[in-house]
């Protein structure tokens, strides 16, 4: 469990790690009918949209002196990255899931999820243990040394780490047997669909 908080590894390393890997807007689901985390927070995505409008706002001048062929460079993954976190600490802040500086609303989150997103009773108890757990984890923060386009990269943390704990801990006959569902087991070292 540890092998996915790489505490030893700066945030904003280039190295793909797991919380910023799996973006949550592509993020699909292996568990029930339905992708419950899908937008979480943002279901109508209108947080979403003006956020989008302010992070590039943001990032414009950065983005303006990076030359096309660059895109894949170290800085430019890093400023990647940074976007990512400031774009969801945006929509967090928007919708009452994150505090003024950025910290989970924890109340509001765990109120929210209980009764929008996991709303039969099988994902109540699975979402239940992955609020307890998310909920109390330690993340990362953001590098001190980093001074510029400063934004808070727990909601990113949190939301990688319940959509982990639901898909991890999915009933036997609500997991989705498909091809990209195996391999997203074999990748976070899931338990397997009965049928193998």
């Amino acid at each position: 469990d540890a092998g996915h908080h790489r505490r030893g590894k700066e945030l904003l390393d280039t190295e793909d790690s797991d919380f910023f890997r799996c973006k949550q807007a592509s993020r699909k689901s292996c568990c029930g009918p339905e992708n419950a985390m899908k937008r979480f927070g943002d279901k109508d995505k209108v947080a979403a949209d003006e956020c989008y409008a302010q992070v590039a706002e943001k990032f414009a001048t950065v983005t303006a002196t990076t030359p096309k062929q660059d895109l894949f460079s170290a800085e430019a993954v890093k400023i990647t990255k940074k976007k990512q976190f400031c774009l969801h600490e945006c929509i967090g802040k928007k919708n009452n899931l994150l505090t003024e500086d950025g910290s989970l609303n924890k109340t509001f989150i765990a109120d929210y999820a209980m009764k929008s997103v996991f709303k039969e009773q099988w994902q109540k108890q699975v979402g239940q243990k992955a609020l307890d757990k998310c909920l109390e984890e330690t993340y990362i923060p953001w590098p001190a040394k980093n001074k510029e386009n400063v934004c808070n990269p727990v909601y990113v943390q949190f939301q990688h780490c319940l959509w982990l704990q639901y898909e991890s801990n999915c009933p036997a006959n609500k997991i989705k047997i498909t091809k990209k569902c195996e391999k997203t087991r074999n990748r976070y070292r899931m338990q397997k669909s009965t049928s193998n």
